[in-house]
């Protein structure tokens, strides 16, 4: 037994039941083929709606040889009566009606003698008729049930009259178990005006669709919806077909906005769901919903195959889908901009709505239908900034990130974009793949490059950057090599952590040690060299730009250790006469470490010392002696300096007291002065 809260009028299953034995699609159009299809379960359906109950009997062996049926009306006196007083042959309808209605059997027909709704009831088949072998029992039911509530979440979104259906099982002793209850409500936006379409009439709703199972337990599911009917004379085409097939040229689409997008398997509907076959999907992440062209088992849509060109219903459809269904499509992303806008609706949604072209590519007549929906949005301002939802620009005017960029740098970029007031985009990664496969030129569209950063850089306040972002926008700003548009970027890192300029001024000087000629050979110089903690990737770069001279980037090696050395060492040491105080626990002054650590330098790369005449290196007591204040004396050409002990001899305290009288320097020879010119004079 099935309800059906909205009714057919008494003429209309009158006319099918005139019409059932003769089974022509001519005769019956699409409603009456869909009737006739209960017949693969019952040989006697019957429908009691308004004012009557009609049993269909196209045998003609239940009421006489030439009855195909027979209609009880409850304006009737003698059929209600009958209605009444026959009990066995319409206890079913009495029983459903009291669980369906506020109303019972008897007043139903005595007091109100009209039904508010339609029951059908299909005697199963238990034995083979001349209409067909199929047999039919509970279990066949209760599977066909099973595949219906399978899809029930979905089989009321196409319906124009029918917002609730409800699965009942009565058993033989009358107990009612709810299997099913589904019911869909919706809600109209009135401000959709922003898109004329002068040959559509169109509306977008939302849609709620609402499933209580038989544990009672309620989901729901929310839905955009949007309706496109083609105006009589924009196709002359498809007037031509919807007149001569009694079709109707309007095309539907329904997205489930509340679904993680990549659940969602797009299928067509025929009013109702079509079976979930391969054949039905259409990788799109949308419903579509038409008045198809069926073939003869209502399971598949006709399409102009080899064997079908000529078949109208078919090239009804391939018009329906070339021609209506990309405008649907477009109209729908376009209304759920608008929504956004109005923050009726989340932003990611309407990205959510975007076709993937990877899913349809092997679907040839969907993929088109995918292209030519993005096609048409090019015009439109269909991506909204990244830092607010609510401002949708044109693909021209937006500036759109690229997927090889890792999320932290991609993020530094971001901040940077954003602060200098871009129109960076960010988008889901099957929309930048639609950018850029579909968009025309898209070369020609503005993309987060190493360049286009650069250029963004030279107008912005480096300064106000956070240290990890300069690090990361370093970063990408080197990745391609292209050095000389670096020239003035003051994005150079400092270890003190300041950033200095590209440039070939001498205050833009910085410092790349490496594992033969480490940073702490010039501590005077500390300041000038790369932080420790700028990625392997930047200092490479800037290694291989210190090779071009473009820049006053220096890779050390032993003469710039020199050179530097002498450029850089304490000016009271400079300025000073004789000994030179050596504080190594102040800021100025070298650690005590170092000159340890020189020497060993002087003598591995075996430099000359004569290029460090008059350069306090020499100390006078052995360092670890010394505590935090060292007396160092000057290399000299004529030197005084005298160690007093050698490999050989040591000097005596007498000598030692005579050479000091003569202006002579004793020297405690420390261990880390050692060098060939040295040893040489020793």
């Amino acid at each position: 037994m099935m309800q059906l809260s909205q009714r057919k009028t008494g003429r209309e299953f009158r006319e099918l039941a005139e019409a059932s034995s003769r089974m022509t699609q001519q005769k019956l159009g699409d409603l009456g083929s869909a009737f006739n299809s209960v017949y693969h379960i019952t040989d006697l359906p019957c429908v009691f709606s308004s004012e009557h109950l009609a049993i269909f009997d196209p045998q003609k062996k239940m009421f006489g040889d030439d009855e195909e049926g027979y209609r009880w009306s409850l304006d009737d006196e003698e059929d209600r009566e009958s209605l009444l007083n026959l009990r066995d042959q319409f206890q079913p309808f009495q029983n459903v009606v009291s669980q369906v209605s506020s109303c019972s059997w008897e007043k139903v027909i005595s007091e109100e003698q009209y039904f508010k709704g339609t029951l059908f009831r299909f005697p199963l088949r238990n034995e083979a008729s001349e209409i067909s072998d199929n047999l039919y029992d509970s279990k066949k039911v209760t599977q066909l049930f099973d595949s219906f509530i399978t899809d029930a979440d979905i089989s009321l979104l196409f319906l124009r009259n029918v917002s609730s259906i409800t699965l009942l099982h009565i058993d033989t002793n009358g107990f009612c178990n709810n299997r099913l209850k589904v019911s869909v409500s919706n809600q109209f936006d009135t401000d959709l005006s922003h898109v004329k379409q002068e040959s559509f009439d169109r509306k977008t709703c939302f849609k709620t669709a609402s499933h209580i199972s038989h544990q009672m337990k309620e989901t729901r599911s929310q839905w955009l919806v949007t309706t496109c009917l083609l105006k009589h004379g924009y196709k002359p085409e498809i007037d031509s077909l919807a007149s001569k097939l009694s079709f109707y040229p309007q095309v539907d689409a329904a997205f489930q906005i509340d679904e993680d997008r990549s659940h969602c398997n797009g299928r067509l509907s025929c009013f109702l769901p079509l079976p979930n076959n391969e054949s039905n999907k259409t990788g799109l992440p949308i419903h579509i919903n038409a008045c198809f062209g069926l073939t003869d088992n209502r399971r598949f849509i006709k399409w102009q195959e080899e064997d079908q060109k000529n078949d109208e219903s078919a090239k009804w459809n391939e018009l329906l889908i070339k021609d209506i269904l990309p405008h649907v499509y477009l109209l729908m992303i376009l209304d759920a901009i608008q929504l956004s806008r109005n923050s009726t609706l989340p932003a990611a949604t309407v990205y959510n709505l975007w076709p993937d072209l990877s899913k349809t590519v092997h679907k040839e007549r969907w993929h088109e239908v995918a292209t030519d929906t993005l096609n048409g949005l090019i015009e439109y301002k269909i991506f909204h900034l990244a830092n607010d939802e609510n401002i949708w620009v044109s693909p021209s005017d937006a500036v759109f990130p690229v997927n090889n960029i890792c999320s932290d740098k991609m993020s530094a970029i971001s901040r940077l974009l954003i602060a200098e007031g871009e129109n960076l985009v960010t988008l889901p990664e099957h929309v930048l793949k639609d950018v850029q496969e579909i968009f025309p030129e898209s070369d020609t569209l503005t993309w987060v490059t190493p360049s286009y950063v650069r250029d963004v850089l030279h107008r912005s306040k480096v300064e106000n950057l956070s240290k990890d972002d300069k690090y990361s926008l370093l970063e990408f700003a080197l990745s391609d090599e292209k050095y000389e548009e670096l020239q003035g970027l003051k994005l150079l890192p400092l270890s003190d952590g300041t950033c200095t300029s590209f440039s070939n001024g001498a205050q833009n000087t910085v410092l790349i040690d490496n594992e033969k000629f480490p940073r702490t050979l010039l501590p005077f110089c500390k300041e000038r060299f790369l932080p420790n903690d700028l990625s392997h990737f930047c200092t490479m770069q800037l290694r291989k730009l210190a090779t071009k001279s473009t820049y006053n980037i220096i890779n050390l090696d032993a003469k710039d250790v020199v050179a530097l050395t002498k450029k850089h060492l304490p000016m009271d040491w400079k300025v000073s006469q004789g000994h030179v105080t050596w504080k190594t626990a102040e800021n100025h002054h070298p650690p005590k470490s170092w000159l340890a650590e020189f020497w060993k330098f002087l003598s591995t790369e075996l430099i000359e010392l004569n290029s460090f005449i008059d350069m306090p290196l020499v100390p006078l007591e052995p360092l670890q002696s010394s505590g935090n204040s060292v007396l160092l004396a000057k290399l000299q050409s004529n030197t005084t300096l005298i160690f007093q002990r050698s490999t050989a001899s040591s000097l005596s305290d007498h000598v030692q007291k005579v050479l000091r009288m003569v202006g002579c320097t004793i020297i405690k020879r420390d261990g880390c002065l050692r060098h060939h010119d040295i040893e040489r004079c020793s």
